[in-house]
């Protein structure tokens, strides 16, 4: 292709894009060059767009796709969520019960201790007394043996040792008539030891409760 046939076709084509201004033939190499560069970055910027065109509408197919999906989390994320706080306040009313049931089962051990030491108490009483109603059953019999007589001494008042009587009861002395006061007031205390260390353990399981529920 001659010169004249490539400045001829040149400037036909900038002539389409446009660009009227003067070509000379020491520029047509060049132009040419810049010419071509610009065809194939035109091109390729059409092509660029394009491909965004399409990938846009894919994300826009799979975000539709997508959201029944982002629909179900948000619905698996509240169940989730409920689940979690339901499980909490499980969680807190076991250990309540918990120490409940053991405050109970502690007050039932000092009960029962309690019951095995009256038990205990009731059962030597009445063997004092079987043994007590032996012995006058044998010195009944053996009176029976001997003849009466008339007494002359007087029936007095009996008078009780002093250390029976409530103003002079103290808590050194040693008098069985004393032994039930002091087992009473034992019990008691272990009573009011058992009440306390229940209450202690119910005011720990409410201290745990309000510290979960203000994280």
């Amino acid at each position: 292709m001659d010169i004249d046939t490539l400045h001829a076709d040149l400037r036909k084509r900038l002539d389409i894009l446009g660009f009227n201004h003067p070509l000379p033939l020491g520029a047509i190499g060049i132009v040419s060059a810049i010419l071509s560069d610009l065809i194939k970055t035109s091109e390729k910027l059409k092509s660029s767009k394009q491909q965004i065109e399409q990938l846009m509408q894919e994300k826009v197919a799979w975000e539709l796709g997508v959201e029944p999906y982002k629909c179900d989390n948000s619905r698996l994320l509240s169940e989730v969520n409920g689940l979690h706080l339901e499980l909490v306040k499980q969680r807190d009313k076991f250990v309540l019960a918990n120490t409940e049931l053991k405050c109970r089962v502690r007050v039932l051990q000092t009960d029962k201790k309690q019951l095995d030491e009256r038990c205990l108490q009731a059962e030597a009483k009445i063997r004092e007394l079987l043994h007590s109603a032996d012995s006058k059953s044998r010195k009944n019999g053996v009176n029976m043996q001997r003849k009466p007589f008339v007494s002359t001494v007087r029936a007095g008042y009996y008078q009780p040792p002093k250390c029976c009587d409530a103003q002079a009861q103290d808590s050194k002395c040693h008098c069985p008539c004393n032994q039930p006061r002091k087992t009473d007031v034992l019990h008691e205390i272990e009573r009011l030891q058992a009440e306390t260390k229940n209450q202690e353990e119910v005011i720990d399981a409410y201290k745990k409760q309000v510290s979960v529920d203000l994280i």
